[in-house]
């Protein structure tokens, strides 16, 4: 834990005055922190939560902390706030007692909104070469409108909820480019980014990789509808996954909805192995 904090502050994800403890008499019964992508200056998630589990007033005591930790982050000008649960509790926040955090985050009023299995690859796994005869043309190449209308055309029928339901809230036109905006929020090189065609010059599909503050991760990734079921999906994560090794990345995580078979069916064809479930919650703070 003391690592990935380490690793926060150095990223500009946290920040001191971002975290938290609280006390009952002398007693710490409680510590939780803010979490936020290096380019923005208001926290998106609460990260590091912990509580004495044990303790028989642990959840008013919990309860507690998180409306002041909540309000707290309203204030510096939040209008959502997210938590996720891995199971089993794993590096680098190590959430022991899920069932308890599971109460506690209802409690305050956050209410999931998807499912996750988590994958890795690391360099002890041999990647193999996949021969395809696809062109890939870069962020750089293809521009910012082409990689937004290939969001839009990828997230049609897609099988991941969130992406549902922001197409339902938003609009497919709004949501892929509210994709987009998220996704350049994080750290990546233009040159990662590429558009897949065949050579008849039809859209395939896209894969965006980037860097968290911790790990590198596979970012978006999506076939259109027309090309599904037919193994594009996996010779596109082949490709985001060399790109990211060429430029010297020894473990890289993603994830995708448990919903999302498929997808899930990919990475483990070459190579990732799923290291724990997550749950993904939200709670509006403009209510």
């Amino acid at each position: 834990m003391k690592r990935y904090a380490e690793s926060m502050f150095s990223a500009g994800s946290m920040r001191i005055d971002w975290c938290f403890i609280a006390e009952t008499g002398n007693r710490m019964v409680g510590r939780a922190a803010f979490w936020t992508l290096p380019t923005l200056d208001k926290p998106l998630d609460l990260v590091l939560l912990d509580l004495d589990w044990e303790n028989e007033d642990h959840l008013a005591a919990g309860t507690k902390f998180l409306e002041q930790m909540t309000a707290k982050m309203r204030e510096l000008g939040a209008e959502e706030t997210g938590y996720v649960l891995d199971s089993p509790s794993c590096w680098p926040q190590w959430q022991h007692f899920p069932e308890k955090r599971i109460i506690l985050l209802k409690q305050i009023g956050f209410k999931i909104q998807r499912e996750t299995y988590r994958f890795e690859w690391n360099d002890k796994a041999a990647l193999s070469a996949i021969s395809h005869d696809l062109i890939f043309r870069t962020f750089t190449e293809a521009g910012e409108a082409r990689f937004v209308e290939a969001i839009k055309r990828v997230t049609e029928g897609t099988l991941d909820r969130r992406s549902q339901r922001d197409r339902e809230l938003l609009g497919e036109e709004m949501e892929a480019q509210s994709m987009f905006e998220d996704l350049t929020k994080m750290e990546y090189d233009p040159a990662w980014w590429q558009l897949a065609y065949a050579h008849d010059g039809q859209l395939i599909g896209l894969v965006m990789p980037a860097k968290s503050p911790t790990f590198a991760t596979i970012g978006y990734i999506g076939v259109v509808p027309e090309y599904r079921g037919k193994g594009f999906i996996r010779l596109l994560l082949h490709h985001g996954t060399e790109t990211l090794i060429n430029a010297g990345e020894t473990a890289i995580r993603a994830d995708t909805d448990v919903n999302n078979i498929p997808m899930a069916n990919a990475f483990r064809k070459i190579g990732y192995v799923q290291f724990c479930n997550r749950r993904e919650y939200s709670l509006k703070l403009n209510r």
